[in-house]
């Protein structure tokens, strides 16, 4: 189908203060012609949605190269340097795709590979690295950098569609790749240092065998387990407390917790004799109109479990205050 057209403008307006010169400027765009949008629309995420938001809706037939502008208002605002975004699923797909690396069947494997193997976490739509997954990272870029590099994956790829189309032998491609990595691995496994994440202690002994107890990432997450493992596999779930009383039993914390695939959800901390649950995280803040419990429905709102009337977050913690 044929690509969607916009139209983009760009204002720039020139101010002259009594000692400085400003340059003020506002982008918009608007869409020309549809093209595959009419029947298809890729999902965004939290910060493309913002970025549309502030999109500018500028009056074209309005302005002129040129013209003189009037100061109707003057808005101070203050804009600190942000790190990027971490990533989200979502976004971390879009980066794969715009570098060429893997291709739609793989690219759910590869989200949940990283989860699985405990080298990232998600918390919300975030993506955060671990501490082994930044150890894991640190190794093999120091001992196989040609590897562990965005042009050596989507240029073995071309290579293997060229070996699919008949136009290359997979046997020199294998060779041509090969040769060079044997030598990297004969380093890496003389040179390599073992190295092993800092466990982080939980400040309770074992009840079994008397040692500390520490913070260990499985394959569903956090969990506490005994320093002494292999030799004592005392285990116990984490429980991560938000800060919230549980709404049903008004005696438990709400928790977070894991499904076996990996999805958060929250929950009662005395489960099994309370069995509240809930996939929206719960804030401490009460429905306005029922006094029920309240979800964040989305960046902007919150929604009541009771009654189902949704807020704006912003105005309900304001009113708390």
């Amino acid at each position: 189908m044929k690509s969607a057209v916009y139209d983009t403008l760009t204002v720039e307006v020139i101010a002259d203060g009594q000692v400085h010169q400003y340059l003020l400027r506002a982008s918009g765009s608007k869409i020309r012609f549809q093209g595959y949008l009419i029947v298809y629309e890729e999902a965004k995420d939290e910060d493309q949605k913002d970025a549309d938001e502030n999109n500018v809706a500028i009056p074209v037939d309005e302005i002129e190269e040129g013209q003189r502008q009037n100061l109707k208002e003057l808005l101070y605002k203050q804009h600190f340097t942000q790190p990027p975004p971490r990533f989200t699923e979502a976004s971390l797909i879009q980066l794969l795709e715009e570098n060429g690396i893997g291709r739609p069947s793989t690219y759910a494997p590869t989200i949940s590979t990283i989860q699985a193997r405990g080298y990232v976490v998600r918390e919300g739509k975030r993506l955060f690295p671990t501490e082994i997954g930044f150890l894991v990272n640190d190794l093999i870029i120091e001992y196989f950098p040609t590897i562990v590099d965005i042009g050596f994956t989507s240029g073995m790829e071309e290579k293997f569609d060229e070996v699919a189309a008949g136009n290359l032998e997979w046997v020199d491609v294998i060779r041509n790749f090969y040769t060079p990595f044997q030598k990297c691995l004969e380093v890496a496994e003389r040179d390599m240092p073992e190295k092993k994440a800092e466990l982080e202690k939980v400040g309770r002994a074992c009840p079994k065998c008397d040692h500390e107890l520490v913070i260990r990432w499985g394959r569903y997450g956090k969990f506490i387990s005994c320093s002494n493992f292999p030799d004592c596999r005392y285990t116990e779930a984490w429980l991560e407390k938000i800060g919230v009383v549980c709404p049903i039993c008004k005696e438990g914390d709400v928790v977070e917790r894991r499904t076996r695939k990996g999805r958060v959800f929250y929950g009662c901390s005395r489960y099994p004799d309370c069995d509240f649950t809930s996939w929206k995280r719960p804030i401490p803040e009460v429905c306005p109109s029922c006094k029920g419990a309240l979800v964040i429905a989305n960046k902007r709102e919150a929604k009541c479990l009771n009654c189902d009337e949704t807020f704006l977050l912003e105005s309900v913690q304001k009113d708390k205050e």
